[in-house]
């Protein structure tokens, strides 16, 4: 007599979904959860001078208030670079129907 607790052998079950697959999957065939921490590897942090700075944000700039103003922007540019558009061949007007 066989014992059927055998096909599970070599097996191993996901802890998110409970599915069983082959031992050795760093992926979950059913649910996609990685179960391997091979992509968690440690690295160092890039150097100083190569970090960047973050401005320190204003919670009130995303505020869904309308009677808050929005953030002052500065943007650098070259006035010399601006064109203005003219012409255009696309017509949106609508021809009524008699």
């Amino acid at each position: 007599m066989s014992d059927n607790l055998e096909t599970l052998k070599g097996a191993s079950y996901c802890p998110n979904c409970g599915s069983l697959a082959n031992v050795g999957n760093s992926r979950c065939p059913e649910c996609g959860t990685f179960h391997s921490t091979a992509h968690l590897v440690e690295r160092e942090p890039p150097l100083p001078s190569i970090q960047v700075e973050e401005k320190p944000l204003e919670p009130s700039s995303y505020s869904l208030n309308p009677n808050l103003a929005g953030p002052e922007e500065e943007f650098e540019s070259d006035e010399n670079s601006v064109v203005e558009w003219t012409g255009g061949s696309t017509d949106f007007t609508f021809q009524e129907e008699e």
